[in-house]
């Protein structure tokens, strides 16, 4: 499925990353010398595996298309959740001298913020909900994505397919997540105000993908005809439930499989390009740090995929009025509250 640029700022396409702990194009070394001397070495980490479709391969795409750009060389450790093995990687990174480090996820902010005081040189970056915005320092920015505009656009291209009753199954209840889905909800009743919600599913982990199948598997037993999922790993066991019972999904990542894919009726992504590159920039041009940044729709972080009509069942105008939508997000004639 391919990704639909969002005011006119294209998506990445790159390929997707088969990682196994550790990850790089080319070894820093060889980078860097065919590079130049503004080559900016990145250490990078995950939460979860970094070729899930979804949040962790978003980073992923971004740092490689960036090493191919002959901006940046990385280094890129995946499942580093928890935080007594991923503070050491850090702390590694640093003291090999690299000049950025991305933390990218809610669990690997203790560990970003504990080691960055110790390398006032070292550019870190720090990610979580809208509270991470004001705890950047000089050399910590810090970043989140703008869970309104996530959740209402799934949430409006969920009303506009017309399926009621509308199922979720989501990650775990976290404030972010709660967030989301109360957006979700605004936006299914501004497309739809006849569409019903049943209560929402959480699968209690990111990427128990046979926890969010049961879930789904249970919503459609109480008659849900849409299941959306925020992604990650879960949206795999959402899609490949909804899929076998001949229901829509929403949210799926392309990690799910074709099969999975096949009744997904779009999925509301993040681009992590621009902000990566933005801090890459910063840090070649020695101004980065002292401040967070929210990746949004209208600055090209936040995407969503073209409109499956699975099999002529969607209605064919779902795509215009998505763009419409986008398009008052960005002229101030739709807000989001």
């Amino acid at each position: 499925m391919r990704t639909r640029p969002l005011l006119a700022l294209a998506a990445a396409a790159t390929a997707v990353l088969a990682l196994a702990g550790c990850s790089s194009a080319a070894s820093p070394s060889e980078s860097a010398s065919s590079a130049g001397d503004d080559v900016i070495r990145v250490g990078a980490l995950t939460p979860g595996n970094a070729n899930d479709g979804a949040f962790n391969q978003a980073l992923a795409d971004a740092l490689a298309r960036l090493q191919d750009e002959g901006l940046i060389t990385y280094e890129l450790r995946e499942q580093m959740a928890d935080p007594a093995t991923s503070e050491p990687v850090v702390a590694d990174f640093a003291s090999q001298g690299f000049d950025m480090i991305i933390g990218h996820g809610i669990e690997l902010g203790d560990a970003i913020f504990s080691v960055a005081g110790d390398y006032p040189d070292v550019d870190f970056t720090a990610s979580g909900g809208l509270d991470i915005l004001d705890r950047y320092t000089d050399n910590v920015e810090t970043w989140t994505y703008d869970s309104s505009q996530v959740g209402y656009l799934s949430g409006y291209i969920a009303g506009l397919t017309g399926a009621s009753p509308i199922g979720r199954v989501e990650s775990m209840e976290l404030d972010f997540v709660t967030a989301t889905d109360r957006f979700f909800q605004q936006g299914v009743a501004a497309a739809n105000p006849e569409a019903s919600l049943l209560p929402v599913v959480y699968a209690g982990s990111f990427d128990d993908a046979e926890a969010a199948a049961s879930a789904t598997t249970g919503l459609i037993d109480q008659g849900a005809k849409l299941v959306y999922t925020t992604g990650d790993g879960i949206a795999a066991g959402v899609g490949a439930a909804a899929s076998e019972a001949g229901v829509l999904s929403l949210g799926v990542s392309p990690a799910a499989g074709e099969e999975a894919l096949a009744t997904n009726v779009s999925t509301v992504d993040l681009d992590m390009y621009p902000i990566v590159k933005a801090w890459v920039e910063e840090a070649r041009d020695d101004t980065f740090g002292g401040k967070g940044v929210t990746s949004t729709l209208e600055n090209g972080g936040i995407v969503y995929q073209d409109i499956n009509d699975v099999d002529g069942t969607i209605p064919a105008d779902i795509a215009s009025k998505v763009e419409e939508l986008i398009a008052g997000l960005a002229d101030g004639s739709v807000t989001i509250s």
